[in-house]
C-alpha cells in the first residue's frame, strides 16, 4: 500500500502542476480586479511555481548543471511567498486588514532573510534537502523555520476557510472555500510529516508526502476554478435557452418584426458569434417573444380552456403553455395571411410568470409544444390590412 501511494504520487505530480497552471491562467483576467482573488491567485501561482521546480525533469536538468541547490532555494522562497499570500487572503476578513498586511509583509521578508542567512552560515552543502536518513541540509534550524512558517499559515487558512464557508450565502463561494481549505489541510499534513522526520527521525510519513502535495495541488486548482465553472455553466444554460427559444421566437418576430431590436439571424450564428453576451441575448429573446405574443393579441382567439390532453402534445406537463402555443400559432398564421384583427379580451397577458426565471421556464415549455403543433386559422370573411 505504501509503495502504491508513492507510485500514485509520482504519477500525479505532473498532472497536478498542469492543473494548477491552467487554473491560474483561467482565473487571472477576473482575479486581477479583486484584492482577495489576487491573493488567492498569487498563493496558487507561487505554489504551482514551487511544485514545478520539484518536477523530476527540472531536478535532473538542475543537477546536470550543478544548480540543484539554487533550484531548491528558489523552491523554498516560492513556498514562503505562497504561505504569505495565503495569509494575505486571510487578512481580507480581518477587522484591521491594512495593519495586518503591513505586519505580514514584514514577517514574510523576515522569514526569507532568516532562511538566506541560515543557508549562508551553514557548512558547505551540495543540496538543500531533508534526506531519507541523515542530517537535514543546510541545518535543522533552517528547516524548523521553514516548516513552522508553513504550518502556521496553513492552520490559520484552514480555520478561516471553515469559518466563512459555513456563513457564505453563495454555493460557489462555499464550495471554493471548502476545496481550498481541504487542499491547504493536505499541504499542512505534508509539512507535518517533514516535521516528524526532522525532529523525531520518523521515516514512515515520507512515501505519503508527494501524494499529499499533489492532491493539494488538484484541490487548490479546483477551488480556483469554481467561479470559472459557474460562469461556464451559466453560459451553457444561456446558450441552450437561446437555442431552444429560437424557432418560436423567429416565427413570431417574422410576423411582427417591430418587436425585435435586431433582425433574426440563423440560430447557429447566435451561438458561435452572438452580437451581445449570451445571458443578454436570452433576456432579449424572452422579452421580444412576450412582446410578439402581445402584438398578436387581436389576431388570436380568446384564450380558453385547452383541448384534451390526448390532442395537445405536452398538455399534461403545462396546460397554459400548450393552450397559449396553439392560440399564438393560429394568430401568427392569421396575421401573415392578412386576416382582419378583432378586438377581444384574449387573455394572452395573464398566462406565464411574473419573474424572469419563471418566464424563461414557461416559454421553454411553450416553445416545445409550439414546434409540434399544427397551425389552425379560423376563417374570417373580412380581410384586413396588416397592422
Amino acid at each position: 500500500m505504501i509503495r502504491d501511494a508513492a507510485a500514485f504520487g509520482s504519477a500525479l505530480q505532473l498532472p497536478s502542476v498542469l492543473l494548477l497552471w491552467i487554473a491560474v491562467l483561467l482565473r487571472a483576467p477576473s482575479a486581477l480586479r479583486s484584492a482577495a482573488q489576487r491573493a488567492v491567485l498569487l498563493a496558487v501561482a507561487t505554489a504551482a511555481a514551487a511544485m514545478t521546480l520539484n518536477l523530476p525533469a527540472v531536478l535532473r536538468e538542475a543537477a546536470r548543471h550543478s544548480e540543484a541547490n539554487t533550484v531548491a532555494g528558489a523552491r523554498n522562497v516560492l513556498g514562503v511567498l505562497s504561505a504569505g499570500a495565503v495569509l494575505y487572503f486571510v487578512a481580507q476578513a480581518t477587522t484591521d486588514a491594512r495593519r495586518f498586511k503591513v505586519i505580514l509583509a514584514l514577517a514574510t521578508g523576515s522569514v526569507l532573510a532568516v532562511l538566506f542567512a541560515l543557508d549562508l552560515a551553514a557548512e558547505p552543502h551540495l543540496r538543500i534537502e531533508i534526506p531519507v536518513s541523515g542530517t537535514p541540509a543546510p541545518s535543522l534550524f533552517y528547516w524548523l523555520v521553514l516548516i513552522g512558517t508553513h504550518l502556521g499559515a496553513n492552520t490559520l487558512c484552514v480555520l478561516m476557510c471553515l469559518r466563512y464557508s459555513t456563513t457564505s450565502a453563495s454555493r460557489s463561494l462555499t464550495l471554493g472555500l471548502r476545496l481550498f481549505g481541504l487542499g491547504t489541510a493536505l499541504v499542512g499534513l505534508y509539512w507535518l510529516g517533514y516535521l516528524l522526520r526532522v525532529t523525531a527521525g520518523a521515516r514512515w510519513p515520507l512515501p505519503w508526502l508527494p501524494l499529499l502535495m499533489d492532491l493539494h495541488g488538484v484541490l487548490r486548482a479546483l477551488a480556483v476554478s469554481v467561479p470559472t465553472y459557474a460562469v461556464f455553466r451559466r453560459a451553457v444554460s444561456s446558450i441552450a435557452t437561446a437555442w431552444r427559444l429560437w424557432p418560436m421566437w423567429n416565427d413570431l418576430v417574422t410576423a411582427v418584426p417591430h418587436v425585435a431590436l435586431a433582425p433574426p439571424r440563423h440560430r447557429i450564428w447566435d451561438v458561435v458569434w452572438p452580437r451581445i453576451p449570451h445571458h443578454v441575448l436570452v433576456y432579449r429573446r424572452i422579452i421580444e417573444t412576450r412582446d410578439a405574443i402581445l402584438a398578436l393579441t387581436d389576431h388570436g382567439s380568446p384564450l380558453a380552456a385547452p383541448p384534451s390532453p390526448g390532442r395537445t402534445p405536452g398538455f399534461e406537463a403545462a396546460p397554459d403553455a400548450a393552450a397559449l402555443a396553439a392560440v399564438v400559432k393560429s394568430a401568427r398564421e392569421a396575421k401573415l395571411r392578412g386576416l382582419a384583427p378583432t378586438s377581444h379580451p384574449s387573455g394572452f397577458s395573464t398566462v406565464g410568470s411574473t419573474d424572469l426565471a419563471g418566464e424563461r421556464a414557461f416559454l421553454l415549455r411553450m416553445a416545445k409544444v409550439y414546434r409540434s403543433m399544427p397551425a389552425h386559422v379560423d376563417p374570417d370573411p373580412t380581410p384586413g390590412a396588416d397592422d
